[in-house]
């Protein structure tokens, strides 16, 4: 950073006493975030992002996809095997992924909690409706349900089998995003009762029942494979479904990105549906269902990468960087409605203010403010701008509320010693 190593210390500690919070531990010469550095740090990245977003979509107009794209995308999945999702995206889409595997409740926690900008899961109801911050929503695939039974069992020898013949069997279940049971769902969903012997378990310990035959329960093709000599699948008469979804933050993930990764996660649940699971392709319903989400995924132009696809030319705004300080001088001359009463309440010459707003507006390369004789006024795009500015601080705060709440993961003995004889020290100062 070009900075002298005793002013980035003394930037850090300051930091730590702003927030009251530890947010590094450092050595003489190491340093490491703690968990709640790391969510604080993403919450910075977040709120630049926001700010980013708003110059160009208030400031110059270009629309709410005027977000450039990541580089770095961190993504929660409920699925543990992406890495063909993960290369296809970076060769195409210019974009790293940064996946973490996560069962269903916790990837929605994931993306409320700011700690990732999208998350892959399945959901029997509108995952959305669940959060309580912005996401969009693509649908990656409407997720038809099959049985998994023993090869032995008396219904194996059928093709489709009815959840009424199944009532009485031994059944094992995960649970949803919003804590739902998926088997007491699906039958509840068809006017029967729940079975009375269901086992109500994580994803992976599931699958390793099925796999032993201890009981029975449903499959799809956005499901990890369980597969073994010892299973079949088996189609369901009442054809229950739930719905494969991609949440991604829109301040962060352009639309055509989204759009785009979701079409690659489709990809990848189809081929592995026709690769693992070919003896449901010989049954017309399964086979006429894959055909259909194959013809609509090809006949959805897919941009060859993202930069072509969800890029809009950049603003002069690019080519600087914002300083908060400018913004908070911009939000005083609007409060006291002229530069010369904001310099006097900010303890600063009317000449410096001036300077500094011009400076600001050349940076973003548009007008921010309209002078007249009767005082100084924001122009209608600023204004937006500051407030949507409001709004972007008060996420902040909350997420740095948050962070208090976050448990540090034990640090080794050296760390632990030197980062509370550092936050001592810097809590004897500020006292």
């Amino acid at each position: 950073m070009g900075s002298r190593h005793g002013n980035v210390e003394r930037q850090l500690e300051r930091l730590d006493r702003s927030s009251g919070l530890l947010l590094t531990l450092r050595s003489r010469h190491t340093a490491r975030l703690t968990s709640a550095g790391s969510r604080m740090l993403a919450a910075g990245h977040r709120f630049f992002r926001q700010v980013d977003l708003a110059v160009r979509t208030q400031i110059f107009g270009r629309g709410s996809e005027a977000v450039s794209s990541p580089r770095i995308l961190a993504i929660s999945s409920t699925e543990p095997l992406l890495e063909d999702v993960i290369e296809d995206a970076a060769a195409t889409l210019g974009v790293l992924l940064s996946v973490s595997h996560e069962a269903p409740h916790q990837v929605l926690r994931h993306l409320a909690g700011y700690r990732v900008d999208a998350g892959h899961t399945w959901t029997l109801e509108a995952p959305g409706d669940t959060l309580d911050r912005p996401v969009r929503e693509c649908r990656v695939l409407d997720d038809p349900l099959w049985v998994t039974l023993p090869r032995d069992h008396p219904m194996a020898a059928r093709e489709t089998v009815s959840l009424a013949d199944l009532l009485e069997e031994s059944w094992v279940s995960e649970s949803g995003p919003a804590s739902e049971v998926v088997v007491a769902r699906v039958f509840g969903s068809t006017g029967l009762p729940v079975p009375a012997r269901l086992q109500v378990t994580s994803a992976s310990v599931a699958r390793g029942i099925l796999r032993r035959g201890d009981a029975i329960g449903f499959g799809s093709p956005a499901c990890p494979a369980v597969l073994s000599p010892s299973l079949v699948r088996r189609s369901v008469l009442e054809r229950p479904h739930r719905s494969s979804t991609l949440l991604v933050d829109p301040t962060v993930v352009p639309r055509p990105l989204a759009e785009q990764l979701a079409a690659l996660l489709t990809r990848h649940c189809l081929n592995r549906f026709a690769d693992q699971y070919p003896d449901l392709l010989r049954d017309r319903w399964w086979a006429e269902w894959y055909r259909e989400r194959r013809e609509r995924l090809s006949s959805d132009p897919v941009p060859s990468r993202c930069s072509e696809a969800g890029s809009v030319a950049a603003g002069p705004a690019e080519n600087g960087t914002l300083d908060v300080e400018d913004l908070r001088l911009l939000r005083a001359v609007a409060e006291h409605g002229s530069i010369n009463r904001a310099a006097t309440v900010l303890s600063i010459s009317q000449s410096a203010l001036t300077r500094r707003i011009h400076r600001l507006e050349l940076r973003l390369g548009a007008r921010l403010l309209l002078r007249s004789s009767r005082g100084t006024d924001l122009t209608s795009p600023a204004r937006q701008f500051l407030r949507q500015l409001t709004k972007f601080e008060a996420e902040f705060h909350d997420a740095e509320a948050a962070c208090g709440s976050v448990s540090h993961a034990r640090p080794e003995s050296r760390w632990d010693a030197y980062g509370s004889a550092r936050h001592a020290q810097g809590s004897g100062r500020a006292s």
